[in-house]
């Protein structure tokens, strides 16, 4: 893979020029176990001095196991949901007040593009609504402009306020439904935004086939930055039965069921091992009950979901990470999932799907192991290779976090990000990104 250009050699700020801000970042639910790669952006960037607030639409659930760290960042997060009645009336009537045509002109503009469905037009009138809310949220925080994570609902939040506002509004494209099940006016969102970053080249392909190549020529391409300092570096101590390690949202996406009759043909041939699953989600009940159908319960344990803490504890004690990812049946994908990235910086060895977005991050045989998405066969042989060959796994981890070092570095990979989004205050070396 080659890397982006900003990889090389970091840009630096720009003597005389402030920095940004303050940058009011729209997110959809925040904080969660799955947006760690966020908390890490929103700490770089503060670190190069932009002035990040925090709005969210919702809240995480009581039952979401946070990290201290997240529990922090919560603390600081504007939510606009559940609303307060009062708060919405007078949003409503300050907008309405204050720039009406303005006001009804950007509802007209979002409600008459085109949309999947009745459902979804509807819904972009509940965001329409919350954005109104975010105008008066960035007015009282004196927010000069929004940033949103994710395509979904947070863009279009952000773009209703950036137009209320008359501000200008930058955008960050993640792997999910929204980019590849049921896409809602990306064209329309890509356009408006001033600068728009995403994390795989596989993204940005597929924003073209939906946005058209024009519009996706602003897309530059950032991969998330992973701090290596703060996942060290522990070899799992030898013993008869190694841990083969997954962690994910138990959704198909993931592909587990795959995992988990890869176990089955492992005891089959043998092995001896232990599986950990660490993570929760809607096929929890399912996964289950395949591994008792295939009388492998008692290899493999469902963990549930933990805070990041203990995420990185569990990593320590894997002898081999997998991450069978496959396209689900309504289209959704993953893109380089996080997970993958901190194992590789830990030194566990990996299995992983060969799909798009993963082999930006894996070149099978270099620095992991790739099978064909969906093979329970050639998953457990992969895995089955990397428990009988020491050698081998030893020179897969080593080549795994050289190969985060290199290309996914937090500090530079921030830097970057900065450079796409405030090219005025950062100066990159060439092209900030790409």
């Amino acid at each position: 893979m080659t890397a982006p250009a900003a990889l090389g050699r970091p840009p630096r700020r720009v003597p005389g020029v402030p920095g940004p801000g303050p940058v009011l970042v729209v997110i959809g639910t925040y904080p969660l176990l799955t947006t760690t790669f966020i908390d890490r952006e929103i700490h770089g960037l503060r670190r190069l001095g932009v002035d990040l607030r925090l709005c969210a639409i919702r809240r995480p659930g009581d039952d979401v196991p946070l990290s201290s760290d997240q529990r922090a960042l919560a603390r600081e997060v504007t939510y606009l949901l559940p609303a307060r009645v009062p708060f919405l009336v007078a949003a409503l009537a300050s907008e309405l007040g204050r720039r009406p045509l303005r006001a009804l002109g950007t509802l007209a503009y979002l409600l008459t593009r085109p949309h999947p469905g009745a459902r979804s037009r509807f819904r972009t009138l509940l965001h329409f609504g919350l954005g109104i809310c975010v105008a008066r949220v960035a007015r009282a925080e004196g927010v000069r402009e929004i940033y949103a994570h994710f395509v979904d609902r947070a863009a279009t939040v952000a773009l209703t306020a950036s137009r209320l506002l008359g501000v200008p509004y930058h955008l960050s494209v993640h792997a999910g439904a929204d980019v590849f099940v049921e896409p809602v006016l990306v064209r329309e969102k890509l356009a408006a935004a001033t600068h728009v970053t995403t994390c795989t080249r596989r993204n940005k392909e597929r924003l073209a086939e939906l946005a058209g190549a024009d519009v996706a020529a602003k897309v530059r391409v950032v991969p998330h930055g992973i701090d290596l300092e703060a996942l060290p570096v522990v070899l799992p101590a030898p013993e008869p039965d190694p841990v083969v390690l997954a962690v994910g949202q138990l959704t198909e996406r993931k592909g587990l069921h795959v995992l988990v009759r890869a176990c089955a043909r492992l005891r089959r041939s043998g092995h001896r091992f232990r599986c950990r699953v660490v993570g929760a989600g809607p096929q929890r009940e399912a996964l289950e009950r395949l591994a008792r159908e295939l009388a492998v319960d008692d290899l493999v344990t469902f963990t549930g979901a933990l805070p990041h803490e203990e995420v990185v504890a569990e990593y320590a004690r894997a002898g081999v990470f997998v991450m069978p990812c496959v396209t689900a049946s309504d289209g959704d994908v993953d893109g380089i999932p996080n997970v993958l990235l901190e194992a590789m910086a830990m030194r566990v060895p990996v299995v992983a799907s060969d799909q798009p977005a993963i082999r930006e991050l894996v070149t099978d045989g270099e620095n992991g192991l790739l099978v064909p998405a969906g093979d329970d066969d050639a998953l457990a042989g992969a895995v089955a290779t990397l428990l009988d060959e020491v050698r081998l796994r030893h020179r897969l981890a080593a080549a795994g976090r050289d190969a985060v070092r290199r290309r996914f570095d937090l500090a530079t990979n921030v830097r970057g990000v900065a450079a796409a989004l405030w090219p005025a205050a950062f100066a990159a070396p060439g092209e900030g990104a790409r």
